[in-house]
């Protein structure tokens, strides 16, 4: 008999969900329609996982308090570790080195959460979003009236990191480049359904930098 190793995380996020439900004393029809979707919708992505439409864990996320990674991911004491417990003790300051473009993309993955940034009527705004990549571009969806939307106000930023202090190492990657909805019939059905009243946003980036961060461990 072979065992499908990925339905344990699946299963521990259907887990954390609920237990926070019942923490704030949600029920799971009050969950779903703060997150802006159906019941079947919401049980279809707890059981698909954090790769099927991380913009509707974002959403959940947020109704249930929680950040992103802890809903995917759990605690940190939940969270399995590969690192080697031999290695010796973080000493001196941390290393700073530069990415690549091809690094860059490497590290975004093919989705994920980050965070843009751009100017908006009463000045800068920051906002996370939750991405994917395409074509070297990266997609997120929005309100045609929100700050996020294309517009006035120039190129946007979009920043991704990852820090993990007990390794002791994190990067960083920021892109700046203009705004236009996405239109292309073909690509738009490929891609999850937006919200009511939202739209899929494109970001093409004319500029594309990346740093690491690393702390020498003793020998």
């Amino acid at each position: 008999m072979t065992t499908d190793h990925a339905t344990a995380p699946r299963a521990a996020l259907a887990r954390r969900f609920a237990d926070r439900l019942a923490d704030l004393g949600l029920t799971e029809a009050q969950a779903a329609a703060r997150a802006g979707m159906s019941i079947a919708y919401l049980r279809r992505v707890l059981d698909l996982g954090g790769d099927f439409d991380p913009p509707a864990l974002l959403r959940l996320a947020a109704v249930l308090g929680l950040e992103y990674q802890e809903l995917v991911a759990g605690r940190p004491a939940e969270r399995v570790r590969t690192a080697d417990p031999d290695r010796g003790p973080l000493v001196g300051p941390p290393v700073l080195g530069e990415l690549d473009e091809a690094e860059c993309w490497t590290r975004l993955g093919s989705n994920g959460l980050g965070r843009l940034a751009r100017t908006g009527p009463d000045g800068p705004v920051v906002r996370p979003v939750g991405y994917l990549v395409h074509d070297r571009t990266v997609l997120y969806r929005t309100s045609p009236d929100g700050v996020l939307a294309p517009g006035a106000g120039g190129d946007a930023a979009f920043e991704v990191d990852r820090a993990d202090t007990e390794l002791g190492e994190g990067w960083s990657v920021l892109m700046i480049g203009p705004l236009e909805y996405v239109t292309e019939p073909a690509l738009l059905a490929e891609l999850p359904q937006p919200p009511a009243h939202g739209r899929w946003v494109r970001l093409t980036p004319t500029t594309v930098t990346g740093r690491s961060i690393r702390t020498p461990r003793a020998s």
